[in-house]
């Protein structure tokens, strides 16, 4: 039995050729989007081989919006292009790709019946999200028909970092791409996660497959200060007599349990601080290609967990084990 990777990218070459020749000329279309990873699930077979990956979950990443823009596209052509090409594009290995199905969260009834032909008809599994679309993040109302397709359907949701918006970077100056990448996506993963607590979107949806890259961002660093947060904002509802808002019955810590997140671009150090809050539980292993090459995707990531000092059963829930069970393969 191998290792499952729940990141990693695949998209029709229509849409990634509208992306290739709007950043020709820049890092983005020279080195980023010309891997052949995008367009040939057979590259991805050759590197699956090679690190002992029996399973691989495909999803898009915060590519789409950015395609329909540029090209000019109706997201609901862009989404059904994904739907149709990924369903067809994993025969050439049915038991070692997890295809996610697309959807424009903002399409209405439209991209509802979209995502229930992909996940009915066509057979995709979880549904594919970004953290943010132009700013609206999960808390956002507009998603809550797919949450309750998700707990339905018991299928994962794969939530990757959307596009930093124009106004992040501009109000904190990330400026050039270092800033943005470093910074802005780990913010952004940090904030939807809390923003999605503060909204109560957890506790209307407990027990839905939220799955978060990254580790979360930020967020296994900041449990100190959001138990401080929580004694203030707590102590402020009883001073004033107010009932406590329902995010304010758990800690952050305990929201924790509410999500999975995975090992994508994590050194040793940080998976250690997610384990402390979250456990080995809710942890799965997270390669990013082709965005990432394999140096610094599941070639970087093996190396840092073998340096965490994981029992025989840990490592095996978070490079297997919470697989099988957010997949339903057990």
């Amino acid at each position: 039995m191998g290792l499952i990777d729940c990141h990693a990218h695949c998209l029709p070459k229509t849409i990634m050729d509208v992306l290739r020749e709007w950043a020709a000329g820049t890092y983005l279309g020279r080195s980023l989007y010309a891997d052949e990873g995008f367009n040939s699930l057979e590259r991805h077979l050759v590197l699956m081989d090679k690190f002992g990956v029996e399973k691989e979950v495909i999803n898009y990443g915060n590519l789409l919006v950015p395609a329909a823009k540029t090209g000019k596209l109706p997201m609901e052509e862009v989404v059904k292009t994904v739907n149709d090409y990924i369903a067809e594009a994993c025969r050439v290995a049915p038991t070692r790709f997890v295809p996610a199905a697309a959807v424009d969260p903002f399409g209405g009834a439209v991209a509802l019946r979209e995502l229930d032909r992909a996940v009915e008809k066509l057979g995709l599994f979880g549904v594919s999200l970004s953290t943010n679309v132009d700013g609206r993040a999960l808390d956002d109302p507009v998603y809550e028909p797919i949450f309750e397709r998700a707990k339905r359907w018991n299928m994962p949701l794969w939530v990757h970092p959307g596009q930093v918006p124009q106004a992040w970077q501009q109000a904190l100056g990330l400026n050039n791409r270092y800033l943005n990448s470093g910074v802005g996506f780990l913010l952004d993963d940090m904030l939807c996660v809390v923003k999605m607590i503060t909204a109560g979107v957890f506790d209307r949806w407990w027990g839905v497959k939220f799955v978060l890259c990254q580790l979360g961002g930020f967020l296994p660093f900041t449990m100190g200060r959001f138990d401080q947060q929580y004694f203030f904002e707590r102590r402020a509802y009883e001073q004033q007599n107010k009932p406590l808002p329902e995010y304010l019955q758990r800690r952050v810590a305990e929201y924790c349990q509410a999500f999975y997140v995975d090992t994508h671009t994590a050194d040793a150090s940080a998976i250690r601080c997610a384990l402390d809050c979250m456990s080995a539980d809710r942890i799965v292993l997270g390669g990013d290609y082709p965005i990432s090459p394999p140096e610094v995707g599941l070639g970087y990531t093996i190396p840092q967990l073998d340096k965490v000092g994981l029992s025989t059963g840990d490592r095996a829930k978070i490079e297997r084990e919470n697989a099988v069970r957010l997949l339903n393969l057990s």
